[in-house]
């Protein structure tokens, strides 16, 4: 069971599995005879507080003019229930506090006959039990006869106590029978009322503190970050502590290794919610955890990545942790990604198994097939050529040849290889804009080289020095940084945030509008950027320390980091305030690995998601004209004098090519790369530019390609397209 808080109240409860939200939210409110009643997540002021940084045991304050409200919440650690405790203050003796739960989707709820009663509901093959000291209870249907619906409607009484409600969205309400004092709530969860009802009632029975002391040392004998790393924290370690364990919460308990991008829906726009798989997500939450230690979440999370890796190689751009795609898109930099968490167990020396049949290789035949192009890029509203997909997969495709070559498999490990030089090779022409300096978002062409009104400004370039591609102070990089920060650079109190790319419209309108599909607003500036500023400062030798404080101050007091932050004027009416978190997702993995990441590598002067083979490779002196590969998804028009040409295609045969317009032809044989395709090397190194080299490919059973292909040789320093 998972929980979550919004507005100082409980709000999505995930049971059984972290993908599926039982309960919509639990908010209290409070009224009295003649005046209408107060919604307290609307309407009071909070202050939510770990009870200990680390333990996912939470504290509210919430404070009214007409009352105080303390609460607590905490999961049984032996059984599905979540308890609620409270110590209500109103500031006159007729004020009582009421509760409306509200079950996700379509449900049907009832009220128990017991003494006191106790309210259920049904959400699918789910059953939820709440009980506690209630003296009246109703079911409704929400925003019509529900409890809040009567409260205003009979200014401030309770009026109606209907028994049950069904197929529909519900909502359950109760009134609390006491004035003030201390009280706790149950809500059991189960495969019928009796077994959730049974399980509530046991917890009260046994007592919300003695509960809450056994989940408090259960989470405290996990094991922690190591004294270097809290060392190096602003803040004395707290949000170090809470970002391990945010991380491990993302995880399915009954599909472990399914680690979920973050448990809430930004905006609370259900259809958008992050509590899904993507891959990217994955691989930074798990490599986090493999910086700290925790080597069984990695393995866990490479093993989930094996079962839910698709027939052709990929993976949903995002999936439920059953493995159900969740769309039909397709993101390269999440194939390639998996690859480089094997390389990184591998690295650590805690792989347990070779991956390359079961995973790697798979994958690494998908992004030759594929590549270079990306569907959609890590932003999923464009896709094209993106430096930082590019970088991504040419860093996976080089240690997926290791691991090719490691198990004797020369004739893939030497094609992938070859696939990265060349992708490597082109990467600049794709993607870097030579007359204003500076890497574009995204190129769009194959053939021509790209222009920045046509590409757009961002930091995807950040990870060609974070996978190991290009220096940190490569002229080319530094020149980029310098275009980047003028329009996306934000100085906020605590240090310097950065926005995604300029057009970004996902986010508040300035007024402090939600964002929508049919409003969009203005993209504020993401704390995971700023995480990976600060590795690209440990890459290029500066202090890191700015961006560890600007990342802490992100969290604000909850010690939970947003996917966004508000960088407009305080607007109290929407609670937006000045470098906090906007209504995006909150808490997101992704941000707290980057915070993690950067932390431990603060702490031991290293570079763990730097990829030391793609270093070696490309970072230095890169191959000098290297093979340039025609595929049918990048296929060559023109190709450099003094390049070898590799064809790469779906049949065995021979590649019939002619250099003189077909007066003369010459057959190579293809050879079987062991990775669903077969390749044939042209020797066209000595042909002068102007030539056209006009090729078709005669397959193994004496049938021909239905198609003939061509490209022109052009002089070198042209690249090739």
């Amino acid at each position: 069971m998972w929980f979550t808080i919004a507005q100082g109240n409980l709000s999505e409860v995930f049971y059984p599995a972290i993908d599926r939200p039982a309960l919509l939210g639990l908010r209290f409110l409070v009224a009295a005879p003649g005046s209408p009643p107060v919604d307290d997540a609307a309407e009071a002021e909070h202050q939510v507080r770990w009870l200990e940084p680390g333990v996912p045991c939470f504290t509210v304050e919430s404070r009214h003019f007409e009352y105080v409200l303390q609460t607590s919440f905490a999961t049984d650690p032996d059984s599905d229930v979540l308890l609620i405790s409270g110590d209500f203050h109103p500031e006159m003796p007729d004020v009582r506090l009421y509760l409306q739960a509200t079950p996700h989707g379509v449900a049907d709820g009832t009220v128990l006959h017991r003494d006191p009663p106790a309210l259920a509901a049904r959400q699918g093959d789910v059953w939820m039990v709440l009980v506690g000291p209630f003296s009246r209870c109703t079911s409704g249907y929400l925003n019509s006869s529900d409890l809040l619906v009567d409260l205003h409607d009979n200014d401030g009484a309770m009026t109606a106590e209907y028994e049950s409600a069904g197929g529909g969205s519900v909502a359950l309400g109760a009134e609390l029978g006491f004035t003030s004092g201390p009280f706790h709530l149950a809500i059991g969860f189960g495969e019928s009322p009796e077994a959730a009802e049974s399980l509530a009632r046991r917890a009260l029975s046994e007592g919300a503190a003695r509960i809450r002391q056994r989940f408090v040392e259960a989470w405290k004998a996990m094991p922690g970050l190591s004294g270097n790393v809290l060392r190096v924290a602003g803040d004395g370690g707290d949000l170090a502590r809470c970002s391990l364990t945010v991380l491990r919460c993302l995880e399915d308990k009954q599909r472990q290794g399914a680690f979920v991008a973050a448990p809430t829906a930004p905006w609370g726009i259900p259809e958008q919610t992050y509590a899904r798989v993507w891959t990217r997500a994955l691989y930074h939450v798990a490599s986090a955890l493999l910086d700290a230690g925790d080597v069984d979440a990695a393995r866990r999370a490479v093993a989930y990545l094996e079962a839910t890796q698709r027939e052709d190689g990929s993976w949903p751009q995002s999936m439920s942790v059953t493995g159900r795609a969740s769309s039909r898109r397709l993101e390269l930099d999440e194939v390639a990604l998996p690859i480089l968490l094997c390389w990184r167990l591998g690295v650590a020396g805690v792989l347990d198994h070779d991956p390359w049949p079961t995973l790697v290789g798979p994958a690494a035949a998908f992004l030759v097939a594929t590549g270079p192009a990306t569907p959609l890029d890590r932003w999923e509203d464009g896709g094209g050529l993106s430096p930082s997909s590019l970088a991504t997969a040419i860093a996976a495709l080089t240690v997926a040849s290791a691991f090719a070559a490691e198990v004797g498999e020369e004739a893939a490990a030497d094609h992938l290889l070859a696939v990265a030089d060349c992708w490597n090779d082109s990467l600049e022409g794709w993607t870097y804009d030579r007359t204003f300096r500076h890497y574009v978002r995204l190129g769009w062409d194959l053939e021509s080289s790209p222009r920045a009104e046509d590409g757009g400004i961002a930091l995807e370039f950040v990870e060609l020095v974070r996978r190991g591609l290009r220096r940190a102070d490569d002229e080319r990089i530094q020149s980029s940084l310098v275009a980047a920060d003028a329009p996306l650079r934000v100085q906020l109190a605590d240090g310097p945030l950065w926005r995604r790319f300029v057009g970004d419209d996902y986010g508040e309108t300035d007024d402090g509008r939600a964002w929508s599909a049919s409003r969009p607003g203005r993209g504020r500036p993401w704390p995971i950027l700023c995480g990976e500023r600060g590795h690209l400062a440990l890459a290029d030798g500066e202090p890191v320390a700015e961006y560890v404080l600007a990342l802490e101050a992100c969290a604000g007091p909850e010690l939970m980091l947003p996917e966004q932050v508000w960088d407009g004027r305080d607007l109290p009416a929407q609670e937006l305030v000045k470098g906090r978190a906007t209504g995006s997702a909150a808490p997101l993995g992704w941000a707290h690995a980057e915070y993690l990441k950067l932390l431990i590598a603060f702490a031991t002067s290293e570079l763990p998601d730097q990829i030391a083979p793609a270093r070696r490779r490309y970072a230095g002196q890169p191959p000098a004209e290297p093979a340039v590969v025609w595929t049918p998804a990048h296929p060559v028009k023109t190709v450099a004098e003094g390049r070898l040409v590799r064809i790469q295609v779906t049949r065995s045969g021979q590649v019939i090519w002619t250099a003189d317009g077909g007066a003369s032809s010459r057959a190579e044989p293809t050879y079987d790369t062991r990775l669903g395709f077969w390749v044939a090397d042209l020797s066209v190194q000595r042909l002068r530019p102007g030539t056209v080299v006009q090729w078709t490919l005669r397959h193994a059973d004496g049938t021909w390609d239905a198609d003939d292909y061509q490209f022109r040789i052009v002089p070198s320093g042209l690249r090739p397209a």
